[in-house]
């Protein structure tokens, strides 16, 4: 007889995506049980552990293309960068995600001598011109649906710098200050960008609020400021107070 696990396994690779409700039905076994084997999966490496539920590591990667990402609320991440270039000083190492918000930054970076470490193509355009800017990619195998650069490769080069300032995005924000992302070639690059970084700003405009995805990049008591062009809740307002996470307002 298969194992429980196996048959899970089975559903979720057959539907893509199940939640745990439903597998709890389906196997005629309580949540907490179901919880629990798909936790032991993920562990595994078997499957995405996601919030309520799981997904297939055959599913095609569901996160956005950079192109669409760049188009989403276009005004607000420009604002919110704009409020952090001032942070920016002669000298400075500094560290992009391939996020749309980064790219922004990478626009109002000033020709001034400092350093832009990031696996974007697009920063790397963006700062083209900029001669004073030394730019340096972390290369690695590149996407054609992020135009960035992810793996093993990109990953080493992290581990060997120091970055003053790592700039980052996310697809998600929760109320528990849980810091969200859609797939795990992102998430894996920006957790070793953060592992370099001495500061950490995070640019989340208001629709990410409230939000979850595939999963968790890192917590928001990681960070040291919060960037946004919306007050949040009183909640994530009260977790910014108590983790010493600086909260500006674009």
């Amino acid at each position: 007889m298969q194992k429980r696990t196996d048959l899970i396994l089975q559903s979720v690779n057959l539907a893509g995506k199940m939640h745990v409700n439903q597998l709890a039905e389906q196997f005629a076994v309580s949540v907490e049980t179901i919880r629990r084997d798909l936790n032991s999966l993920s562990k595994q490496g078997l499957l995405y552990r996601t919030h309520g539920g799981a997904v297939s590591r055959k599913t095609k990667d569901i996160g956005s293309s950079f192109q669409s990402r760049q188009r989403s609320n276009y005004d607000e991440k420009r604002r919110i960068a704009e409020a952090a270039i001032s942070y920016v000083f002669e000298g400075a190492v500094i560290g992009l995600d391939a996020s749309s918000s980064s790219w922004h930054f990478a626009h109002l970076i000033p020709d001034i001598p400092c350093t832009v470490v990031t696996n974007s193509m697009h920063n790397i355009t963006a700062l083209v011109n900029k001669t004073n800017v030394t730019t340096i990619a972390t290369g690695g195998v590149y996407s054609s649906k992020y135009d960035a650069f992810y793996g093993p490769l990109s990953e080493q080069l992290l581990l060997r710098l120091h970055i003053d300032i790592g700039i980052f995005s996310c697809t998600g924000l929760d109320e528990q200050g849980d810091i969200w992302e859609s797939n795990e070639l992102n998430a894996s690059v920006k957790r070793k960008m953060m592992d370099a970084s001495g500061q950490k700003f995070l640019f989340v405009d208001h629709s990410k609020f409230n939000q979850k995805n595939l999963i968790k990049l890192a917590t928001l008591d990681q960070m040291d400021i919060l960037f946004t062009n919306q007050k949040p809740s009183t909640e994530l307002q009260t977790y910014c107070d108590a983790h010493n996470v600086l909260l500006t307002l674009t």
